[in-house]
């Protein structure tokens, strides 16, 4: 439907596409008492001329009856209110109501689809767009073309495309929380014994935080793992090795002095007195 009305607008000259207009201004100028009624009358047009509907009186009842039968007409008193504008459209058996709200300055429509909740809205300045309120359309709005395309941009299409604003609230799907990044196991590159670089023995597990197991009490600052003493005789890998045992370092037979327990040479004990 949108489709159709641009080509219309685009292609008919601008006596063609207002052609009808002159016949219901006239049924209306007589109680014409502001500039903002005239906006309301070409919304009005646009939308029964153009977008096939059909008007079924004022309010903004939400409820349609099957016996509401619909008019190109402007119902009796659609502007007796001097700050707003309620009309009832149907269009395909869909309601549809056009709230206006007058401002200081300025007049605001809204367009909105019972069914869908979908509403689009247009903000416009009658006391600059309506040159007058009788005579010719060209003589009443100089630059109708421009008015129509924007109700049409602002206010029609979007109902009808998809890209008009929810009344009810939304609210924004929660995003996904970002994925941690892994965290490198080894990031001392100890436990890779495949790994260039790395210098532990093929083999070997890897072990958390990069210690070998073997010595791993003495590295460990939470002292997992064992140390790297070990009793006599047992001397794995990696370990290194502090012999102790009662018996002399050189053998049972050589019980002479510990060359650790004689005194240096030039010693003398007055020296430091």
């Amino acid at each position: 439907m949108e489709a159709s009305t641009s080509n219309s607008l685009a292609s008919s000259s601008k006596s063609d596409f207002f052609y009808g207009w002159d016949l219901l201004y006239k049924t209306v100028d007589g109680i014409i008492n502001k500039k903002a009624d005239v906006m309301i009358v070409l919304a009005h047009f646009l939308l029964t001329k153009h977008y096939k509907f059909r008007c079924i009186g004022i309010g903004d009842d939400k409820t349609l009856s099957e016996d509401e039968e619909g008019s190109e007409l402007l119902p009796d008193y659609w502007n007796s209110d001097n700050t707003k504008y309620s009309l009832r459209y149907v269009h395909n058996n869909v309601l549809y109501l056009l709230l206006g709200h007058i401002t200081e300055d300025a007049l605001i429509l809204n367009l909105l689809d019972i069914n869908t909740k979908n509403v689009s809205n247009i903000c416009l300045t009658p006391e600059s767009l309506v040159a007058e309120v009788k005579g010719s359309i060209t003589k009443i709005m100089p630059t109708a073309n421009d008015i129509v395309q924007r109700f049409r941009n602002e206010l029609c299409d979007p109902i009808f495309t998809g890209n008009s604003r929810e009344v009810t609230t939304q609210t924004q799907a929660a995003q996904p929380p970002a994925p941690t990044p892994a965290l490198n196991p080894d990031p001392l590159r100890v436990g890779e014994p495949n790994r260039p670089g790395s210098f532990m023995p093929h083999g070997f597990e890897p072990r958390p935080f990069g210690f070998p197991d073997i010595g791993r009490g003495d590295l460990d600052p939470l002292g997992r793992g064992s140390g790297n003493l070990f009793p006599f005789g047992q001397n794995p890998g990696l370990a290194r090795f502090d012999p102790f045992s009662p018996l002399p370092p050189r053998g049972p037979g050589s019980m002479g002095p510990n060359p650790d327990h004689m005194r240096p040479p030039n010693w003398n004990p007055d020296y430091y007195m």
